[in-house]
């Protein structure tokens, strides 16, 4: 057994190492002889799973434990980029640490390679143990290395929900998802990736149900949280002006898809950086129904951009769930503070009701607080 994981390491490293003196390509230098090498690494964790097991109420060998006996093994192997080498500015032909992780008694891996210009492609997959045997039940690669089509990613998290174990349940369904960014060194205006699966009973193989993209600050954090009805992603957008600005999504589960709902945002600032950004066909869902043709002109006028906001959000005395909220677009087309009327109600619940040239003579009372809302993750 010892012989079969060190031949395994040996071809690995017999696959890599020729990648290391590559020039410059297309596709980062990826070939399809890196899923060749992103096989015989997963097979060589798996062969090292049985040593991972459920006693007396505790994980035996401690999955960290095991993870960095792992990683010491492929340093000795020569298959990590050595310390204070160039390797660390083109990584291809080496490999990065593997990760272990136990999320609600799935095993979850990740995997990563080193790509040309700064970047890895980073794979994931998650294991179920029955019978003392751990058996694999969903994996995530990228395997297709045409320039166009090649997108490597550095998996920032991966989490799948836990089992539902009511009678009537099906215990096989979960959603999984990951997050994700397009590696890069020389800036951080990058497309981050969120996915999501459902694994269940029906299902011959995991069924992806939300695949999508968005330009953001790939520096900022990152969050998903997930159970077995919703799917919660933040991560910071760049807007037009150079601002930062939270992208919130919640999706729930039904009938086998995924649709979005609230909350979109956390703060009104916010909520209208989303109603302004988002194409008419997303945030007409969020708009009034008595004033819907009024704001879808009033938007195809205004063309909309994430602009400075110029005040405090302010409460609107004579309406206890309206706030107004202003902003400068500072532009020549389009000169002067906006104002827009929304409604808010518990918990991060938007609308978006009017907008004007000039603010409502109610709205005077400032509430910043309503703009430094409790982070969600951190609840």
């Amino acid at each position: 057994m010892l012989h079969a994981a060190e031949d395994r390491l040996a071809a690995i490293h017999t696959l890599l190492v020729p990648m290391r003196t590559a020039p410059i390509a297309d596709a980062r230098g990826a070939t399809p002889a890196l899923t060749s090498v992103k096989h015989q690494l997963r097979d060589w964790i798996e062969f090292q799973l049985a040593d991972l097991q459920w006693k007396d109420g505790r994980w035996t060998a401690n999955p960290t434990v095991l993870q960095e006996q792992l990683n010491d093994e492929l340093n000795r192997a020569d298959l990590f980029c050595p310390q204070n080498a160039t390797c660390w500015e083109n990584r291809l032909g080496y490999l990065d640490r593997v990760v272990l992780e136990i999320q609600s008694g799935f095993l979850v891996v990740r995997t990563s390679i080193g790509v040309q210009t700064c970047g890895s492609d980073d794979s994931a997959y998650i294991y179920e143990l029955t019978d003392n045997r751990w058996s694999r039940i969903w994996q995530s690669e990228q395997n297709k290395y045409e320039e166009k089509t090649y997108f490597p990613q550095r998996l920032v998290e991966v989490k799948i929900s836990g089992t539902d174990w009511r009678p009537e349940s099906d215990h096989t369904e979960h959603r999984i998802v990951t997050t994700g960014v397009f590696p890069w060194c020389s800036s951080v205006w990058q497309p981050v990736y969120f996915r999501v699966w459902q694994t269940k009973s029906t299902y011959s193989n995991p069924l992806l149900v939300l695949d999508e993209s968005e330009q953001a600050d790939i520096a900022a954090p990152i969050h998903a949280r997930l159970n077995q009805n919703d799917v919660f992603i933040e991560f910071q957008i760049i807007a037009n002006d150079a601002m930062r600005v939270s992208e919130f999504q919640h999706y729930v589960a039904k009938n086998g898809k995924l649709r979005r709902t609230d909350p979109v945002a956390l703060t009104p600032q916010n909520f209208i950086s989303f109603w302004l950004r988002h194409p008419w066909s997303e945030v007409s869902e969020w708009t009034a129904q008595t004033g819907r043709a009024t704001m879808k002109a009033w938007r195809e006028r205004y063309k909309g951009t994430n602009s400075e906001f110029t005040s405090p959000t302010r409460r609107c005395t004579n309406h206890p769930d309206l706030w107004q909220v202003a902003t400068d677009p500072d532009s020549d087309t389009h000169p002067g503070v906006h104002y827009f009327l929304i409604r808010a109600r518990p918990p991060f619940r938007f609308t978006m009701v009017a907008a004007s040239d000039r603010p409502w003579p109610d709205c005077t009372e400032d509430d910043p607080a309503i703009d430094n809302a409790t982070d969600f993750f951190d609840k």
